[in-house]
């Protein structure tokens, strides 16, 4: 009916379970709590969906258009808040730089407790486009870890079918191996259906379940173990069914309420840690223990009831029938002689336990308490996939951003600095853009001037040409005349005077040629100092230094010497032109009178003279257009160099302009800089907000910030920090620890600023710290508790010292094995764990978990052993040999049950989780070595203490409360029982 009842609360209400990592006074809840008020629901943290192609890009088509249409359908969930575009502007850091990887932080609209598998299938299932076009997908963060619940049923059933074995060589019967599995069932179905129901309520971890399925089948077949243990005895000593069930109960029973009590009180102990997430296993681990005492009470003695004696049907053949040598003796098995030895060399005994537990012990020394590692989940679900193509994509720091959650006292808004470049930036821009055009219109006009000058001097040019024709037509006449002179022989005197004209003729029009390329030369002279002098009055003008500006006066003045000195030679060129045009002025009088001398000659003598004074004429025609000529060229050359000039000028100016525009570009870079810095947000310039976001790139081992995200009011920002190491490395935890320690304080000592580092990856730091801090408390907790139990069960001092002293070093010789496994990685891929690293952080709260199981579990053999020999000793026996019969009885029992529980806690290794395999490899190593304890190095103890086992102090006797944990007066009579196969 209790089964039934639990089953319909639940598949009408629901099992509710949930990650919520909630650390009241930490950092990181300090964080999530400020994201919450100031920024939700930042706190959620992001959900990133990973895409990835080996060949091609994903900026490209169809890719790109594939991931676009994934973001428009996670944005119409009505559960998704944003969803960041990866080809943003702001969205560049999601796209890797081989252009393989991209992602979308998807953040949520509610919180991380209420995503449910099927919300998270949906949002993983809005990514068809990009799986369609090809792509890997993988999800993420909480949804890809709602996704990636590893299926414990294998695990279960192994460790079922181990337990069955292990019964069947126990009982010798298929009937009696059924009853303890049947009942540690009974009770784990309505243990964890309660804890589902409890999720309701309070918060219960994934794991949790899990966890409380360990531990519940565990004891559930050990203490059904034990109570049919006791009532197969019972009627192997011929008591009828109704007593025997009643003699198990009030003895056995009794017993397993003391043991169920015992487990229990150390998980719930591991309130004392104040850490919600332990809080929440050890109730929701104790809640099983109680169901499978509760199943063992009830249900069991029904059972058995209505069996009687049909217990043992159904007998193994192969196996010795249990309880069938009750009525004569039994010859000495295994058990005996282990009993003997033990008890005969307790101090072999003591060193061979001590060899065995020792070893371990020093691994344990180096124990790292770390967090649970998405880098050690099976390589099949998506949220390891999502990992490894983030790490492989951006860097292992992606897959754990640290959040600093920042408070600030007054709304964040633009520096001083910022406005005060942003406004020198744009009157710079203004003027550029004024003297642009000026100079634009200026270039314009001197381009055509420039043109026009071109042409001028391109005509001058020709002109010069046709000029240097005439001089060779006329060249080329001259010689002819001198051919024509030397044939008038008989005219010598006209002949030689002609001769002579023509000579001076000559001569006059190469002076004047040279005077003209002389007064060439002069002027373009002149021009170039003109220019010179332009250029330096330029400079002048533009103020410069002191040193520079009378430099400057002093090389003006040599050009002004310069200068007049060549005015001055221009104007005797000009005098000797003068004079030379007289002298040809001459030479054509003296032609008219050669003209008139010719006509005595004769005709021919008539025609070269006539031809000679031509001859003059036309040089001094060329002469004077040369000079002609060369006035224009010289004003040419002014011009041009008056152009020259100025094109100096303007180049001058664009000089300068030019300066100024890379000002102007270098103080528009800084500003876009400064604005991509503060994510597009002028507000992010605030100098509190840029002060905190460099000291954080420049901590040891950041890989990237992130701008700061602001929120409306201005009065809270939020930086993700991305390490260079995966979030389970220890350097990730130094660098929580170092933002935290020293970059907070450093880069708000003087602000009105408040920070906090929170993440999934600070949130375990805090954890492990905080349990690292409250250990040593919930140790001494359990150990007292145990202590003061077994005082009171066992009127003792000695039994629950050593007890302690024995519990404690099993379960920390179990931690080493952990250790070596898991921290060292020695033999991890035998574990089914596969990382990048070859490690498995040991989660922080394992071993704390492991320590409360395991001494619960191992008090229940020493409280076993114990009222074995406390029955024997209670029959007259003295103390050796009552420790001998009770380890010789109890021994079966307690290594059947032992065998069980490593069987059914070993099953689950075979569990995906790599913190449930931690659990698996720790408990049932724990469990053995808390049984080889028990048997080997207890009783050694024992033999040795001699009569001062029993001793109590006097006050103690009077004031502690006397437990009898077989029931009054039961069990007294010293018989060994018969009743567990050899």
């Amino acid at each position: 009916m209790a089964i039934v009842l639990v089953g319909f609360a639940v598949r009408s209400l629901g099992a509710e379970t949930s990650n919520n990592l909630d650390l009241p006074g930490t950092d990181s809840e300090a964080a999530s709590d400020l994201l919450a008020k100031r920024f939700p629901p930042q706190q959620n943290g992001a959900n990133p969906i990973v895409f990835r192609i080996e060949d091609g890009k994903v900026t490209v088509d169809p890719y790109e258009q594939a991931i676009k249409d994934t973001r428009s359908a996670l944005l119409d969930l009505p559960y998704v808040d944003t969803a960041p575009s990866p080809f943003a502007q702001k969205g560049a850091a999601q796209v890797s730089k081989d252009k393989h990887t991209a992602f979308i932080p998807v953040l949520l609209s509610i919180s991380n407790a209420d995503i449910t598998e099927h919300k998270a299938q949906e949002v993983l299932d809005a990514a068809k486009p990009a799986r369609e076009a090809g792509m890997k997908v993988a999800a993420g963060g909480q949804v890809g870890g709602d996704l990636s619940q590893p299926e414990t049923a294998s695990s279960d059933v192994v460790g079922l079918l181990a337990a069955t074995v292990i019964l069947a060589f126990t009982f010798g019967t298929l009937v009696a191996m059924g009853l303890p599995i049947i009942s540690a069932v009974f009770g784990l179905l309505i243990g964890l259906s309660l804890i589902g129901l409890l999720g309701h309520i309070a918060p219960i971890p994934d794991i949790a379940p899990t966890l409380a399925t360990m531990i519940g089948l565990g004891v559930g077949i050990d203490y059904a173990l034990f109570l049919v243990t006791r009532y197969r005895s019972e009627l192997a000593a011929g008591r009828p069914t109704e007593e025997a069930v009643a003699t198990a109960v009030a003895t056995s029973g009794s017993a397993i309420v003391f043991a169920g009590t015992t487990v229990v009180l150390a998980l719930v102990t591991l309130l004392v840690a104040g850490i919600p997430l332990v809080t929440s296993l050890g109730y929701a681990s104790a809640i099983a223990v109680i169901t499978a005492v509760v199943g063992a009470l009830t249900l069991l003695p029904a059972i058995l009831a209505a069996l009687g004696p049909r217990v043992d049907r159904l007998r193994l053949p192969t196996l010795k029938r249990a309880g069938s040598a009750a009525a004569g003796p039994v010859a000495p098995g295994f058990w005996d002689r282990w009993a003997a030895f033990v008890t005969t060399h307790p101090k072999r005994a003591i060193l061979i336990a001590l060899a065995i537990l020792l070893p371990p012990l020093i691994p344990f020394l180096s124990l790292n308490l770390g967090q649970e590692d998405i880098g050690a989940t099976p390589k099949s679900t998506t949220e390891r996939q999502a990992y490894d193509l983030m790490a492989s994509g951006f860097g292992p720091g992606y897959n754990g951003p640290l959040q600093v959650a920042v408070e600030l006292g007054s709304p964040a808004k633009p520096s001083s600095m910022f406005l005060s470049q942003k406004s020198q930036a744009e009157e710079l821009q203004s003027e550029l853009e004024q003297e642009q055009a000026q100079g634009q219109a200026e270039a314009a006009r001197l381009t055509q001037q420039a043109d026009a000058l071109s042409g001028k001097q391109t005509e001058l040019e020709g002109q010069q040409s046709a000029l240097e024709a005439q001089k060779n037509e006329l060249e080329g006449e001259g010689s002819q005349l001198e051919t024509e002179r030397e044939r008038l022989s008989r005219e010598r005197t006209l002949r030689v005077e002609l001769e002579a004209l023509a000579t001076q003729a000559r001569a006059v029009g190469a002076e004047a040629a040279r005077l003209a390329a002389e007064g060439s030369r002069l002027r373009a002279r002149l021009a170039a100092i003109t220019a010179r002098q332009r250029r330096i009055e330029a400079k002048l003008k533009s103020q410069p230094p002191p040193a520079r500006r009378a430099e400057l006066e002093a090389r003006l003045k040599r050009l002004e010497s310069r200068e007049a000195s060549v005015e001055s030679e221009i104007a005797q060129v000009n005098a000797e032109r003068a004079a030379n045009r007289r002298e040809a002025e001459g030479l054509a009088r003296s032609a008219a009178d050669l003209r008139e001398q010719a006509a005595a000659f004769g005709g021919a003598v008539a025609v070269l003279a006539e031809e000679a004074v031509g001859l003059a004429g036309q040089v001094l025609v060329l002469a004077e257009q040369g000079a002609q000529l060369e006035q224009e060229s010289s004003a040419a050359q002014i011009q041009a160099a008056n152009l020259r000039a100025q094109q100096a000028e303007l180049e001058a100016e664009q000089t300068v302009a030019q300066m100024q525009a890379q000002e102007a570009q270098e103080l528009q870079e800084e500003l876009t800089k400064e604005l991509t810095a503060a994510g597009g947000d002028e507000r992010g310039t605030d100098r509190r907000l840029v002060e905190l976001q460099n000291g954080l790139e420049k901590a040891t081992g950041v890989q990237v910030v992130s701008p700061p995200q602001i929120n409306k009011s201005g009065n809270a920002a939020l930086f993700n920090v991305i390490a260079t190491t995966d979030p389970a490395a220890p350097a990730t935890a130094d660098l929580v620890r170092t933002i935290r320690v020293f970059v907070i304080p450093e880069r708000t000592a003087e602000d009105d600023v408040v920070a906090h580092v929170g993440g999934q990856a600070a949130s375990y730091v805090d954890l492990a710290s905080g349990i690292s801090s409250r250990l040593p408390l919930v140790i001494a907790v359990v150990i007292l508790l145990g202590f003061l139990v077994l005082m009171m069960a066992f009127r003792s001092t000695l039994i629950p010292a050593q007890a302690a002293l024995i519990n404690v070093l099993a379960v920390c010789a179990a931690f080493g094995v952990v250790v070596v496994c898991f921290q060292y990685g020695w033999g991890l891929g035998l574990v089914g764990v596969d990382t990048s690293s070859g490690t498995d952080p040991i989660a922080s709260f394992v071993p704390l978990i492991m320590f409360a199981v395991l001494f619960g579990l191992s008090m229940d053999y020493q409280v076993f052993l114990l009222s074995q020999i406390e029955q024997h000793r209670a029959g007259a026996a003295n103390d050796r040999e009552a420790i001998a019969a009770g380890l010789a009885t109890g021994a079966r029992v307690i290594a059947a049950a032992a065998l069980i529980m490593i069987a059914v806690f070993a099953s689950f290794i075979l569990n995906g989780d790599p913190t449930v395999k931690q659990f698996g490899v720790g408990l049932s190593v724990g469990v053995a070595l808390a049984a080889m304890s028990v048997l080997l190095l207890a009783p050694a103890l024992l033999v040795l203490a001699g009569r001062w086992i029993w001793w109590l102090p006097g006050w103690a006797q009077q004031r502690l409360p006397h437990l009898d944990i077989e029931g009054a007066g039961a069990g007294q009579t010293g018989e060994r029982p018969e009743s567990v196969a050899e």
